[in-house]
């Protein structure tokens, strides 16, 4: 299966990912410029034209730029100045490094910049991004009709909620469904967020970074993870990892008469987590410690090591055929105290944690 994979403007990383386009479908990345218009925190700001012309080295891979907060401030939908800069950075894109389309999830944005009536519109391809959560084919068609009505083209794949990665007979059938009635969409599944199954805290979270993106406050996202959300939550149960519906390299081959592509997510953790986290998957092995592969719990490698290795055999039969009645089993605890081990204090240096 050939892998989705974060694009960064760093050039040893761009030609990292040159050498593997073989095992490569698509790439997508941040504008890196504006407003924040992606999902994640506004980090490293980069020229444009340097993220255009790392770009083009990709002639035979596709292209997604990342439109996909949660939300922006509802005055913009009507602002045809902003709407018309997105744009011209976009259809500037399309000139010079051919991207494919755009990942979105506000859908109020979406058709705000339909209605400008440009004629880029039609050249790109609109992907409902992961934090759509599209978890049933009914939900799939509801933003393909929305979609086609905005001009946008229909996207040549869709993400499916992380939800259903052990889930098989519910993903196959999700899968089955939207073929049927769309059959030039590939299923595409994310592999490494190793969050919480079905996190309580996603929703409040992905409002967060907006309001943080917006400015309307300081980023607290962290701290309050840390205090009351996901970390909060594995540094007290480490074992609930488990439950998380992460995808290990060695188990990709599980996915191929279900899935087309596999996504991969981290692009705030850096080119070196990208170095090792797409050259497991291409692999399709890591002898390591797991968490190093994942984003959302990449935090716990400084605290647990849990060695990959020794989730062989039946690891997916295990999880794939898991309950989730937790209070009646001990699969998790069983698991956790078979593979984990805990990691010696560690006093960063201080450049480190600047």
């Amino acid at each position: 299966m050939k892998l989705s994979v974060p694009f960064i403007p760093d050039k040893e990383y761009t030609n990292f990912l040159k050498n593997k386009t073989l095992n490569i479908e698509s790439i997508y990345f941040s504008l890196h410029s504006g407003p924040v218009l992606d999902s994640r925190m506004r980090f490293k700001k980069v020229d444009f034209t340097e993220l255009s012309e790392g770009l083009q080295q990709f002639k035979h891979v596709k292209k997604y730029s990342l439109l996909n907060s949660r939300f922006l401030n509802p005055d913009l939908y009507s602002d045809t100045k902003f709407l018309n800069q997105t744009l011209d950075k976009l259809e500037f894109l399309v000139a010079h490094s051919n991207i494919t389309g755009i990942v979105f999830s506000d859908a109020y944005f979406l058709t705000a910049m339909a209605a400008t009536k440009r004629d880029v519109i039609s050249c790109l391809e609109a992907v409902p991004g992961i934090n759509c959560m599209i978890d049933s084919s009914q939900k799939a068609f509801s933003f393909f009709d929305m979609i086609e009505q905005t001009g946008f083209k229909l996207p040549g794949k869709i993400v499916l909620d992380r939800s259903l990665n052990r889930n098989m007979n519910q993903l196959k059938k999700t899968g089955d469904e939207i073929k049927q009635q769309y059959n030039h969409i590939k299923i595409e599944l994310l592999a490494n967020e190793g969050c919480i199954y079905h996190c309580p805290f996603k929703l409040a979270h992905d409002a967060q970074i907006s309001f943080s993106n917006l400015r309307i406050t300081t980023d607290k996202t962290f701290q309050t993870n840390r205090s009351f959300g996901c970390h909060a939550y594995f540094f007290k149960t480490p074992e609930k990892f488990f439950k998380s519906p992460f995808i290990r390299p060695e188990d990709m081959d599980k996915y191929t008469r279900i899935a087309d592509t596999i996504k991969l997510c981290g692009r705030t953790l850096g080119s070196n987590f990208l170095f090792n986290c797409i050259s497991a998957y291409i692999e399709k092995s890591y002898k390591g410690n797991l968490f190093n592969l994942m984003d959302a719990t990449h935090w716990l490698s400084e605290i647990w090591h849990i060695e990959n290795k020794r989730l062989d055999p039946g690891f997916f039969n295990v999880i794939t055929g898991c309950t989730k009645d937790c209070k009646n089993c001990s699969i998790c605890s069983d698991l956790f105290l078979k593979t984990a081990t805990k990691q010696p204090l560690k006093i960063k240096k201080y450049k480190d944690c600047l």
